[in-house]
């Protein structure tokens, strides 16, 4: 299949069989009866079968979206994400759901529950860039030791403050090694020309944005796992209401680190990103970014036979067990560990 100039169809490489819709610089998004997509671009349409997508990504502020979209993708549980100005908004149904239960279990969980899982789920994003550095060699950079929850549970205000310090703390000294892992030149081309450091979500170099591409693409995928397990995906536990899926936010975090290696596999592989004349990448840019996400989410454990994408949905099943008491805390998180991951055929 052909992809028109900005609106492509991805599948998802392996056996799994999911498709991934990406919009850049559409006329006009619609649907037709309750079960296509339309896809409008001047005198050129395409068509997609609804229950064909797993979700709707749309790069960028030009895109026109019919009233009537929102709500069909959402009965279909199908998260509709809209990245503008390097942000990201989920567009979903969270109580489109038999489990009410879970949703019920989430929003009176206390506190201090809420930040042991939110924790966790740091930990292991802090965990798996660590791992990223040891699969290239690299020693990890020593970094602060994280909160212990029954220092806090009689002052959650101090352990939410501790949380957040020490993610920062450990993300920052983590990312000034891994950028190491870019190619020499690649790196002096980033710093000289965008001043690049890092991990900065609204930066305008390409590295930057092609990580945002893959995160967007790890949001809605885990928005649709949490909406399926039960789960409210608008109730956070540590991100708040300022963004549009806070407990999407939480959760991803310990799936971070495999766009981090992806990105920075593919800056090497392939060089920098090409970047549009609106400070945007452009569409094979995306496309190419997204492939390689998906090369990363269909590796499969060596031991359990387990994909990543597997596991994002897994996870979200035993988070709203463990707000029942019936999955343990120490099964809540996935830590990415690429040597543990058969290499593709």
């Amino acid at each position: 299949m052909q992809p028109l100039r900005a609106a492509t169809l991805l599948p998802l490489p392996g056996d799994l069989d999911v498709r991934l819709v990406v919009i850049r610089r559409a006329d006009e998004l619609s649907v037709k009866g309750r079960a296509t997509l339309v896809i409008k671009m001047g005198d050129k349409v395409r068509e997609r079968g609804i229950r064909d997508i797993d979700a709707v990504l749309v790069i960028g502020s030009h895109v026109k979206i019919r009233s009537s979209l929102p709500p069909v993708l959402s009965a279909h549980n199908i998260p509709l994400a809209i990245m503008a100005k390097d942000n990201v908004s989920i567009l979903v149904n969270p109580v489109g759901t038999k489990y009410n239960n879970y949703r019920r279990l989430q929003y009176l969980a206390d506190k201090a529950k809420a930040l042991d899982i939110a924790l966790e789920y740091i930990k292991a994003k802090i965990k798996g860039m660590e791992n990223i550095l040891k699969y290239y060699r690299k020693t990890p950079p020593t970094t602060p030791p994280p909160p212990t929850p029954q220092q806090h549970q009689n002052d959650t205000e101090k352990y939410e403050q501790e949380i957040r310090l020490w993610e920062s703390a450990a993300s920052h000294t983590l990312w000034t090694q891994l950028v190491e892992l870019l190619k020499p030149d690649t790196l002096e081309t980033l710093r000289k020309e965008y001043s690049f450091s890092g991990r900065r979500p609204r930066h305008p170099d390409p590295f930057n944005k092609t990580l945002s591409v893959m995160y967007a693409v790890l949001y809605s995928l885990a928005t649709k796992a949490l909406i399926a397990a039960g789960l409210d995906p608008t109730y956070g536990f540590l991100h708040r209401t300022r963004y549009s899926t806070p407990l999407t936010f939480d959760y991803t975090e310990m799936f971070k680190p495999i766009a981090i290696q992806a990105t920075i596999d593919l800056v090497n592989k392939e060089g920098l990103p090409e970047i549009d004349e609106d400070g945007e990448l452009t569409r094979d840019s995306v496309n190419a970014a997204i492939k390689q996400l998906y090369s990363y989410l269909t590796l499969r454990h060596k031991d359990t036979g387990r994909t990543p994408y597997q596991q994002i949905h897994l996870k979200a099943f035993c988070l709203a067990k463990h707000l029942e008491g019936k999955c343990r805390r120490d099964r809540l998180t996935v830590t990415w560990n690429r040597s543990q991951y058969r290499l593709k055929r």
